[in-house]
């Protein structure tokens, strides 16, 4: 259902007519006390989906770039996706939580049921998605093209997000009586240092028996993933003429022996720890800057 089909007026006078918590007037209890043409902007700008795949394209339609990666725009970040799941999620009566871990960028945490005692169950996708650079689609589209839904996010992690909302709008009867709760987090700064699953592990993660993460993985269920270690590397050095190298001390080349000895003996002896799913331990230099000119050591 699309409220821009509806007259505002019509919502107001009668909510009882829409039975469906998606489609009642606690929607609109943002907008109510500034009068009608207030709740007709925020009906024009909410459009309700009927089904699993309509969410998915109102998904995709949320920009929710993560500003740290590139190109960034001011349609980046989390926050509107994070505000309309908010509604969403409020409307099948969950009890919704934004955590700000960075300004203007919250973890958005659910529950169904109180917390008391029960095994609960987290549903984790992430609220961010990389950048739209060198797309030749609409990156916000929602196109639904040869069988397919087109957009950013769509995979990662947009599709298992509505996948799991889905699941829980159909089970909302049974949430309050069932012997495990489950409880739907979406983290923020997934793409870029994993700000917000850092954060909820270190305070909410005893909370909870078992996570069902919202990754592509092409339907197979993967139940181990490898961690990671950045480190960076910085070396100094004295600058000269390149004509005369000798009076200087050039960083780059510095960096070059290190990364050099690093792939001879660290990947090696990474390569001697395995793991009987994902295989040995892997290094990765993944960015390299120095220099300033040509001409310059």
């Amino acid at each position: 259902m699309d409220f821009r089909e509806l007259g505002s007026s019509a919502i107001l006078q009668n909510p009882g007519k829409m039975q469906d918590p998606l489609h009642s007037a606690r929607w609109f209890s943002s907008c109510f006390p500034s009068g009608l043409a207030s709740c007709r902007m925020y009906a024009e700008s909410i459009r309700m989906p009927a089904d699993v795949v309509s969410l998915l394209q109102h998904l995709v339609r949320i920009p929710s770039v993560n500003p740290e990666n590139t190109p960034g725009t001011d349609l980046t970040g989390e926050g509107e996706m994070a505000k309309f799941l908010s509604g969403w999620l409020e409307a099948l009566g969950a009890e919704v939580t934004l955590e700000e871990i960075r300004p203007g960028r919250p973890n958005l945490i659910a529950r169904f049921a109180p917390m008391d005692g029960r095994p609960r169950v987290l549903f984790g996708p992430h609220l961010d998605t990389v950048g739209v650079g060198g797309m030749t689609i609409d990156p916000f589209g929602g196109e639904i093209r040869d069988g397919r839904l087109w957009g950013r996010g769509a995979s990662d992690t947009k599709g298992p997000m509505a996948a799991m909302l889905w699941a829980l709008r159909q089970t909302r009867d049974l949430q309050k009586a069932s012997p495990i709760a489950f409880d739907f987090v979406a983290f923020m700064g997934e793409e870029s240092n994993q700000w917000g699953s850092k954060d909820f592990a270190k305070n909410h993660g005893q909370e909870y028996t078992f996570a069902l993460v919202g990754e592509p993985t092409s339907m197979e269920i993967v139940h181990v993933t490898k961690g990671s270690l950045w480190t960076t590397l910085r070396a100094t050095g004295r600058a000269a003429h390149s004509s005369q190298p000798q009076k200087g001390e050039n960083a780059v080349m510095k960096l070059a022996r290190a990364l050099d000895t690093l792939d001879h003996h660290l990947g090696t002896k990474l390569a001697s720890y395995t793991h009987p799913v994902l295989g040995p331990s892997t290094m990765n230099v993944g960015v390299f800057n120095g220099g300033s000119r040509p001409n310059i050591v």
